[in-house]
């Protein structure tokens, strides 16, 4: 709850309060569900990926192409853009 005194409350209790942690756990296990579905639907097997580094508050997308290096800067970006917006709303 929102109201309790945080100094009562264990480690546990202050990350599960915290929403970006709670998205972050849910996207996560979505990654897993769509991974698995996917594996499960494939006939032609192509690969790709892409990984976002954050070096201070500037993301870097690598990627194995252009499509999944411009798909990792956009998700860099909208999650900087998410850590602004809600940095001084967690506690």
């Amino acid at each position: 709850m929102p109201g309790k005194n945080i100094k009562n409350c264990t480690d546990q209790q202050k990350h599960m309060e915290n929403p970006l942690a709670t998205i972050g756990i849910l996207l996560i296990f979505a990654g897993i569900i769509f991974l698995i579905i996917s594996a499960a639907q494939s006939t032609d097997i192509k690969s790709g990926g892409g990984a976002v580094i954050f070096i201070g508050p500037i993301p870097i997308a690598l990627g194995t192409d252009r499509k999944w290096a411009l798909t990792a800067l956009i998700t860099g970006i909208v999650i900087y853009l998410l850590f602004i917006i809600y940095r001084n709303k967690i506690y």
